[in-house]
């Protein structure tokens, strides 16, 4: 009797230790969950696969987000209704930030995806001020109606002053300015001024926008900054270059950057005296579109080609290569990586530009921004 005494105590008393460490286990996980949950961040990487524009900036996301210990997930579409797809997916995987390079098929797609990323509560971080402008929670990148005033200098420099452009350095900006729409960062429950705190240190400038399918234009009474061919410059000028400017989608940015082409170039023809027969088109992001109007630049004998956007740059570059014609390009992010050019400081051939490059690690630190 005794025995079975013993025994059963020793049964009991395992039974309570088992117990007491069941409990103990489930409150560090419980706590462990708890902390895993304040502080782990999942990124969504939204971007077209197919976008050269993107291929550097992702590579580099990645690179980075893998360095800090932050999980990411990668959601690509090549069309608006794939976008919107790739967007459900990011939302019902519950990340927590979304992130887009400057990539052209997502901005096209932005006015469609904005509202459910901000009823969703998840700001989206874009390598733009025009994605800002079209919904995201914020843009960061150059100022483009800067880069399409350098860019017609760099027209200028050719077929004026006369500059090679295989020693045309491409031109580069500072890409610290944020543009925050406000409209989303209230419906994100953000205080805008307590945002605009967090970020100061990060960025050179921070502005701010609401929504609209296309910026003001600032030049808007000027015939010359309209998206449309025409001569500008000195009137009954006796030299007239004619420039063919193809812009790759109607996006605001790129729209920025044709508009402020025109403004300086018919600027700078009056001031010389001289004109510029701008033909312009817009390919739409159509591939055969775009051969086709490189084609009627050629055939019209166009002195100049500007290309906005990588894949219109890339396009100009291999139906003049071997030519006497030269090629500027605008928003070009990687020119180096695309082979458009040997290197910034000197290209090499007959094309150079200007480059929209996104500096990753600094719109990261604002994402990752506590």
């Amino acid at each position: 009797m005794k025995n079975l005494k013993r025994v059963l105590a020793v049964i009991l008393a395992i039974a309570l230790t088992a117990v007491m460490f069941a409990a103990c286990a489930n409150n560090e996980n419980a706590n462990t969950s708890d902390n895993n949950t304040a502080d782990t961040q999942l990124i969504g990487l939204l971007y077209d696969a197919g976008q050269d524009a993107s291929t550097s900036a992702i590579a580099a996301a990645k690179a980075y987000l893998e360095e800090k210990g932050v999980d990411y997930r990668e959601y690509t579409g090549t069309t608006v209704d794939e976008v919107s797809l790739a967007v459900d997916s990011a939302i019902a995987d519950g990340v927590t930030a979304i992130f887009t390079p400057t990539d052209n098929t997502i901005m096209t797609a932005e006015l469609t995806i904005y509202e459910k990323l901000a009823e969703a509560g998840i700001p989206h971080f874009t390598g733009a001020d025009s994605f800002a402008l079209n919904g995201a929670f914020l843009g960061y990148g150059v100022d483009y109606a800067n880069l399409g005033v350098v860019t017609a200098n760099m027209v200028v420099d050719i077929l004026v002053n006369g500059k090679d452009p295989a020693t045309l350095p491409v031109s580069t900006f500072d890409n610290g300015t944020a543009t925050i729409n406000t409209e989303i960062c209230e419906k994100l429950g953000y205080n805008l001024d307590e945002i605009k705190t967090l970020y100061t240190p990060f960025c050179q400038a921070i502005k701010e926008i609401t929504t609209a399918e296309s910026f003001e234009d600032p030049n808007a009474s000027n015939p010359a900054s309209a998206l449309a061919s025409g001569t500008v410059g000195a009137e009954n000028a006796s030299t007239v270059y004619k420039v063919g400017i193809c812009n790759y989608v109607d996006d605001a940015s790129l729209n920025q950057i044709v508009s402020n082409i025109k403004v300086q170039l018919d600027s700078v023809g009056k001031e010389k005296g001289v004109a510029f027969d701008i033909v312009y088109d817009n390919c739409n992001a159509d591939s055969n579109v775009m051969g086709q109007i490189i084609e009627n630049f050629t055939a019209d004998n166009v002195d100049l080609m500007v290309g906005v956007a990588t894949p219109v740059a890339m396009a100009m570059q291999s139906a003049t290569e071997g030519t006497d014609t030269p090629v500027v390009f605008a928003a070009v992010s990687d020119p180096i990586s695309t082979e458009l050019v040997a290197s910034l400081e000197a290209p090499g051939s007959n094309v150079t530009g200007t480059s929209d490059y996104l500096d990753t690690e600094a719109i990261f630190n604002l994402i990752l921004a506590k």
